[in-house]
């Protein structure tokens, strides 16, 4: 599996998740050199009772192209196949009326939040495929995308789109097995989410280890029922296997127009 942003709050606490789980090799998308991080994914195969794990450490600047196609083609020489590709890494400015607010922070919300997302896919969705595997590819959404919160239209707006965009996927790449969906990864305090309204702050209460562990249950088996859909990684999972049938039949959690 490979997440970009895994040094970001959600990031190591899925990497590490996984690698309780047990996964062979895990591939840490990021901005640096993270030898701090490498050591604690390994250190988590350990306390779960795994052998020690590929860990490897992809140089990937959203801003960067270059640098996403360059990790992809390292991925595909020293792994040669993917299963699970998480497009984790975005920015979340500060909520302030759209007048009010810096143009430049603005639109880079929508090149790291959606541009990104897009090179991402376009660089690693062809090993995806071609690997025969799990081809799960799973893009960071946020529960901002159901709700207008005032300040948001920048942040929320991408997310929305994201929902959308693994629809998409699904449209163009379903036919080849490939299974994508978008999730809410967390309402954690991490550095980025402080740029939210401090009168916000104390809803951001989920832990490390329930992120990471539902992400590790989600990934542990190719679920194709959630093609296209939106999950949370706050909702109650067995709840939320128990309704597939329901959820299917209805075609729920996926935006539509209703009257």
């Amino acid at each position: 599996m490979l997440i970009t942003g895994a040094n970001g709050g959600v990031g190591r606490a899925v990497v590490q998740a996984y690698a309780r789980a047990g996964a062979s090799h895990i591939g840490l998308g990021v901005r640096r050199d993270v030898s701090d991080l490498v050591g604690a994914v390994k250190a988590a195969a350990a306390q779960g009772g795994h052998p020690e794990p590929t860990v490897t450490v992809l140089l990937i600047d959203l801003e960067d192209r270059a640098s996403i196609t360059t990790a992809a083609e390292q991925l595909e020489r020293e792994w040669g196949r993917l299963d699970i590709l998480i497009s984790n890494a975005g920015f979340l400015p500060p909520f302030v009326p759209l007048l009010e607010g810096n143009e430049a922070e603005y639109w880079y919300a929508w090149e790291i939040n959606i541009r990104g997302t897009y090179w991402i896919a376009k660089a690693f969705l062809p090993l995806l495929l071609r690997c025969g595997g799990d081809k799960t590819f799973v893009a960071i959404s946020s529960l901002g995308a159901h709700i207008l919160t005032p300040g948001a239209s920048s942040y929320q707006t991408t997310k929305f789109a994201i929902v959308r965009f693994v629809e998409f996927l699904m449209a163009d790449y379903g036919d080849q097995g490939l299974l994508a969906y978008s999730m809410h990864p967390a309402s954690m305090l991490t550095e980025l989410a402080k740029n939210i309204p401090s009168n916000m702050h104390h809803l951001l209460n989920d832990t490390p280890d329930m992120v990471g562990d539902t992400f590790a249950f989600l990934g542990s088996k190719k679920r194709d029922w959630l093609a296209g859909r939106f999950v949370a990684v706050c909702w109650d999972m067995p709840e939320l296997m128990a309704r597939e049938k329901e959820i299917v039949e209805k075609d729920a959690l996926k935006f539509r127009m209703v009257m």
